[in-house]
């Protein structure tokens, strides 16, 4: 009785060793997934910014809370399909040039770098790393998605047109159709403004004038700087206020001519996301940020976020069905689905190399709306009627 508990304890011993070995063998063949983190030392989107009064200031931080928290979330994943993932951070010192960097890093088989550096610095980087995956979380201009849909680029905020967009759908919806926009003197307001009139175009509302606003005490400058003159003498049925520094505008919402509703930053805003997104499991995703970084998720924090789960995603599809495809390449595979907890899954389009994604119209403590709105369709793709279009980008035939 004795010799056959032992053998049937050897037996159990022999099994259990043969079954392990295939996953010791799965561990040690594990391949390294490698992604850079670039920013600059002395990156001015990170100083400390006074407003034009003094008192009211803006407050940056880095979002790199976002992308670590992404790649613990990302880890069963990664793990599961024989990936080894790492976040290393690169930090250029005044002066240093990108390019250098970034071909280093691709030399030592880095797969992406996601880059949170200055427009320079990101313009700088095109075409110094042939292969390597450069993906963008912090600009919203469309004009940069213009010059770089040929490059492996992705950009994972919301663009300016984007936002615009999602506003403008929102007026229509809430037969709000005239609109008075008024921006400030930085060139970001400007380009706000303007893309506030073509979306209001795109969708049928009607600016019924744009109007430059001063930041000043000169008396002199009156009719620039008293909200009283500059929305006196027209009808409207909204605002749209175009003050990218956030100090000019935070008064005016309460000075108008007119009491009608406010869109844009001191208003109902058009945002990537929002710490007070109470649907599709966003809760979830915003306490473990919370919990992990001691702060609310803001939008680059979110980007940050994305950007790791979105090359995790597809690296764990090409270890389970391999292409033999670039990662910039097969990241803009249409069946790439992205979880944004924004209800409807992201993907990247293969024009402008923008994310899919809704817009989330919220004000500072609430989220109203998730753009696109019902009622606005698409042949194909309803997320595709915010920003921009194929026939309007010079690569979208190549791109496709």
């Amino acid at each position: 009785m004795t010799s056959r508990i032992i053998v049937a304890i050897l037996a159990c011993l022999w099994l259990a060793a043969t079954a392990a070995a295939p996953a010791r063998a799965q561990t040690q063949a594990q391949r390294d997934l490698v992604i850079a983190w670039v920013s600059r030392a002395d990156d001015p989107a990170y100083a400390e910014v006074k407003a034009r009064d003094g008192v009211f200031r803006i407050v940056r931080r880095t979002p790199l809370p976002g992308a670590e928290l992404g790649m613990r979330d990302a880890f069963a994943g990664t793990r599961a399909a024989g990936l080894s993932m790492r976040l290393e951070r690169t930090t250029l010192a005044a002066g240093d040039d990108i390019g250098p960097a970034l071909a280093r890093l691709a030399g030592s088989g880095v797969a992406a770098a996601i880059l949170d550096v200055p427009l320079p610095d990101f313009r700088a980087a095109l075409g110094k790393a042939p292969g390597l995956l450069l993906v963008d979380v912090r600009e919203i201009d469309d004009a940069l998605r213009v010059d770089t849909c040929a490059a492996p680029v992705v950009h994972i905020q919301p663009s300016r047109l984007m936002r615009t967009d999602a506003l403008a759908q929102f007026l229509v919806r809430r037969n709000w159709k005239k609109l008075l926009v008024l921006h400030g003197p930085e060139d970001e307001d400007r380009a706000l403004a303007e893309s506030m009139q073509v979306s209001a175009k795109k969708f049928g509302a009607r600016v019924v004038a744009a109007k430059a606003f001063a930041v000043s005490n000169d008396p002199r400058r009156r009719e620039e700087t008293s909200v009283a003159l500059l929305t006196g003498g027209a009808d409207f049925d909204a605002v749209f206020i175009a003050d990218s520094l956030g100090d000019a505008g935070r008064v005016m919402p309460y000075r108008i001519a007119l009491p009608r509703p406010v869109i844009g930053l001191h208003g109902l805003d058009a945002v990537a996301w929002s710490p007070f997104h109470e649907r599709n499991g966003a809760p979830q995703l915003n306490r473990r940020f919370e919990r992990e970084a001691g702060r609310t998720m803001t939008d680059a924090d979110w980007a940050a976020w994305v950007a790791l789960r979105a090359i995790a995603e597809a690296e764990i599809r090409e270890a389970r069905q391999p292409t033999g495809a670039p990662l910039h390449r097969r990241i803009l595979d249409q069946e790439l689905r992205l979880e944004l907890y924004k209800g409807v899954p992201g993907s990247f389009r293969p024009w402008d190399r923008q994310l899919r994604q809704g817009v989330l119209l919220a004000t500072h403590n609430a989220v109203v709306e998730l753009a696109p709105l019902d009622g606005f369709l698409h042949e194909t793709n309803t997320l595709d009627t915010l920003g921009l279009l194929p026939n309007q980008m010079p690569c979208s035939t190549a791109a496709r």
